[in-house]
């Protein structure tokens, strides 16, 4: 689970920067155009930390 994680973060973190300098466009309903929204960018790299954040968490020793 933590190799999962840890492609989930390094998959957001690129999509981040890629809608970023706008090379993509994933939010968008087929056909049509619109700015970027910072908000995008935000949310993809929030993904990445929380991925991240789980990954750390499957490497925790266990309490018991």
């Amino acid at each position: 689970m933590k190799a999962l994680a840890l492609v989930l973060a390094l998959a957001f973190f690129v999509l981040g920067i890629l809608y970023g300098m706008g090379t993509i466009n994933v939010f968008t309903k087929s056909g049509t155009t619109h700015a970027h929204h910072i908000t995008h960018l935000v949310v993809l790299w929030v993904l990445a930390l929380l991925s991240l954040i789980w990954a750390r968490f499957q490497s925790a020793g266990s309490r018991r």
